[in-house]
Parts: C-alpha cells; structure tokens; sequence
C-alpha cells in the first residue's frame, strides 16, 4: 500500500507539463478563492477566509481534471500521464457530474451540520445540541465519504448514476479491496487536515491552499483510480 500510495504522490510529477497543469488547477482555484472571500466581503463587512473552502468545492475543471485522472487510473492499462485541461466545457461538465455525485452521498451530514451550527449561535440550552448534531454530521460526512470513491468507480464503469448510490453494492466491491481502501482512504483523509492547517497560516496559507488541494485531489484520484480497479 504504502508503495503504490508513493506512486499515486509522485504520479502528477512525472508528466512531462506537470508544472503548467498543476499551475493551471491551483491558479484557476487561487481565483476562485479571491472571488468568494471578495463576495463575503462585500456582503458581510467582514474577511472570511472560510470563503475559500467553497472556492475549491466549485473548481468545476479542477474536479473535472481529478474525475478524467481517476478514470485514466481506473482503465486498464492505466494511462501513463495526466489529462490535458482541454476542452474545457467537457471538464466542467465532468467537475459538476463529480460536485453532484459528492453532494448526494454528503447532502444529509451537511444539514446536520448546518442545523447545528444554527443552534450554537443561538446559545443557552441548544447549544449542546448544537455540538452533538456537529460531531453527528461529521461522522456522518467521513462515513458517507468513504463510500463515494467506489461509487465514482462504479459510475464510471457503468455508465449509470444508480451504480454509484447503491450502498449494497458499493459496500461489496469495497470489501475486495476492503485493507488497501481503507489505509487510502485514512491516507487521504489525513493528508487534506494537514493541507487545512496549512491553509489556516496567515496569507501564505491561503496563496499555497488552492495549489496544495488540487495537488492532492489529483494524486487521490489516481490512488484511489488503481484500487478500484482491482475490483
């Protein structure tokens, strides 16, 4: 495992424009990031850099560019180089299939999340109601999460949005692998809460987060690509 995770890492170097196609996802992302903290500003008087974690859930072509990795790793034989960020509206396309297939599985824990939120504002007894529907909602989101990168496999290879939100289904494709996904999934899960303390440092965070995330959402797909594939 720890050697194909290796492999999954070095993967996007190896592209012969690695560097302009990772300058492209992290650049389009850092825009993105500038858009949405502008937007808050300018409605709420106040700098949210929380802003920035929206920017990167609506990087279509970035997501697009992960789905058409996840799709090279998933092939047999596996291609051996990253995609190209052209055309750009088939990108966006795929990027939006991947927002939607990811708010299916993630719909349900987030409103959880945000009910508890609302709660804690309000203070006083409901706040440790509050609390509870939060830890509640991220359980939720992380055990929710860990069934989408089958599930993506599974679309893929079906062709049907209904492989990809069969819970039965997935869960049997999953426990052929089960060992390998689950220190890849642990692996990846990981590696975003080390990229969000590094996005937390003051300015420098916030210019290098766009790259590091896309970074990493590229090296997870292929990781997660080849997995799938065995099964």
């Amino acid at each position: 495992m720890l050697n194909r995770a290796a492999k999954a890492l070095v993967f996007p170097l190896e592209d012969r424009s690695w560097a302009p196609k990772i300058a492209i996802g992290g650049g389009v992302g850092l825009l993105l990031q500038a858009l949405f903290v502008g937007l808050g500003f300018l409605f709420t008087r106040e700098f949210a850099p929380a802003g920035s974690l929206l920017a990167q859930a609506a990087n279509f072509p970035a997501l697009g560019f992960a789905l058409a990795t996840f799709q090279g790793a998933l092939a047999i034989p596996q291609t051996d180089s990253l995609p190209g960020w052209r055309p750009w509206a088939s990108l966006c396309v795929k990027g939006l299939l991947l927002f939607a297939l990811a708010m299916a599985y993630e719909t349900v824990p987030l409103l959880f999340v945000v009910s508890g939120f609302s709660l804690l504002v309000k203070g006083g007894a409901k706040l440790v109601l509050g609390i509870a529907l939060i830890m509640v909602g991220m359980l939720a989101g992380i055990t929710a999460g860990f069934f989408l990168p089958m599930g993506i496999a599974r679309y893929l290879s079906e062709r049907r949005l209904e492989a990809a939100l069969h819970p039965a289904i997935v869960w049997l494709r999953i426990r052929k692998v089960l060992a390998e996904y689950v220190e890849a999934y642990l692996l990846t899960l990981g590696s975003f809460i080390v990229a969000g303390l590094i996005g937390a440092i003051p300015v420098l965070g916030l210019l290098v987060w766009p790259f590091l995330t896309f970074y990493l959402l590229v090296a997870g797909a292929r990781l997660f690509g080849g997995i799938c594939s065995d099964t």
